[in-house]
């Protein structure tokens, strides 16, 4: 069954919210909705369900304008769970779902069918205790899993759903989202599902498709990881978001979230990072939460900051992994450092590998760029060449370089300088 959205624009009264949305659903698929409050996922639902005509632009199911099928017989084929809906009556929770049976039933009364059908559905989602409890006297958590069981028991093949994980505690969302993802396979490609959520994980963990909404447009539509990029959800959350991947199921994952203040980076200088082995991961997320612009190298493919370099979107000198570094990149690494403020040494051990690395700084030093040396001064600790390491280390302090045993203490240094060209904070 295949639902498509042709350049839809709708809204409510002079507010439109949708702008020219162009989208195909096909069964077979789990498909997620996401984007901030207001993005118009809601809306997107309830146009797609019927429930609210488009001000331009058309749905159709299967190639039939949506709006010209008799409500009875769209029923049958597309269930809708709203955001929410109050409980108004004192309908028992088996009343409830039994009324997902009401288009199947063609104004005759239900079957024991209907009875079984129901209440499979709710024990499926853990609520037939609740049968005879009244609708009113539900919490939250339980009134939405009696909502979403309805939908269930009206066995539509298209199931669209407005935050179904709202007001559940975290083991129910989970058996939820897992029960749907198992109907869509269970379905064989007759089943669907399209589902607002806010969880950015769990979608990534459970959805095939995701449709990205920045208001009203659709910013991006498709597998997971090609989607939840930190370039995407930056522009639609604005917020500063760094994405990896869960080492679990390979999944992208949201490694951190944090809000982008008006003018925050404004006056922020350019610092370019010397690591490797891991030894930048911790400088690399703080420079950049404290808003600085941070690049990085060169650094070999696949190296532990190189992973976190990409993860928190920071330019990087690439050299092959386990590759001692080579001309090309020495020559990138040298523009990169030239563009910076600044130039950070981590406390990164040095071999006859990457050694050439420091010759680049102390050249940047002689030009004047402000160079800083992070670690302790016993430079020989960390010395892999016979001591060339550890002299140029300490040739580069004794000509200026700056000397921080940790970045908090250079940030504090920075914050607590008055007129500094460069504010930490």
């Amino acid at each position: 069954m295949r639902l498509e959205a042709d350049a839809i624009i709708a809204g409510y009264g002079g507010r439109t919210v949708l702008h020219a949305v162009r989208l195909v659903f096909q069964t077979g698929e789990f498909v997620g909705l996401l984007g901030p409050n207001g993005c118009g996922k809601s809306t997107l639902l309830r146009v797609l369900s019927g429930v609210l005509a488009p001000q331009s632009g058309c749905v159709t199911l299967d190639g039939e304008v949506l709006s010209q099928i008799p409500p009875h017989v769209r029923a049958q084929k597309i269930a809708f769970v709203p955001q929410s809906e109050p409980a108004l009556f004192d309908f028992t929770a088996l009343d409830v779902v039994l009324m997902g049976r009401y288009p199947h039933r063609g104004g005759r009364g239900f079957t024991e069918e209907d009875y079984a059908i129901a209440r499979r559905c709710m024990a499926e989602l853990d609520i037939l205790s609740l049968a005879e409890r009244p609708i009113t006297q539900l919490s939250g958590g339980e009134h939405r899993r009696v909502l979403i069981a309805r939908a269930l028991a009206q066995e539509a093949p298209l199931l669209l759903l407005d935050e179904p994980t709202a007001h559940l505690d975290i083991t129910h969302q989970i058996e939820l989202l897992q029960h749907i993802r198992r109907m869509v396979e269970r379905g064989q490609g007759k089943v669907g599902v399209i589902a607002a959520l806010h969880d950015i994980n769990q979608a990534a963990e459970f959805c095939d498709q995701l449709v990205l909404l920045r208001a009203g447009r659709v910013e991006a539509y498709g597998a997971p990881e090609t989607v939840l990029t930190a370039t995407h959800l930056r522009r639609v959350y604005d917020a500063d978001i760094q994405v990896g991947l869960n080492p679990a199921t390979g999944k992208p994952t949201l490694l951190s979230v944090r809000p982008v203040r008006s003018g925050e980076a404004r006056g922020r200088p350019h610092v370019h990072l010397v690591c490797g082995g891991g030894s930048g991961i911790a400088i690399m997320g703080t420079l950049v939460h404290h808003g600085y612009v941070v690049s990085a190298g060169p650094l070999n493919l696949h190296d532990s900051d190189q992973v976190a370099a990409e993860a928190l979107g920071i330019e990087v000198i690439l050299e092959a992994p386990f590759a001692p570094l080579g001309h090309e990149a020495c020559a990138a690494a040298r523009v990169m450092m030239q563009r910076a403020d600044l130039v950070f040494v981590a406390p990164v051990p040095f071999g006859h590998g990457n050694i050439p690395v420091l010759d680049l700084v102390r050249e940047m030093q002689t030009m004047g760029k402000r160079i800083v040396l992070l670690g302790d001064k016993h430079f020989a600790a960390r010395d892999f060449t016979g001591g060339e390491a550890a002299q140029l280390l300490a040739q580069l302090c004794h000509q200026g370089a700056e000397c921080y045993a940790t970045l908090e203490e250079w940030l504090a240094h920075e914050e607590s300088t008055q007129n500094s060209p460069f504010p930490a904070s």
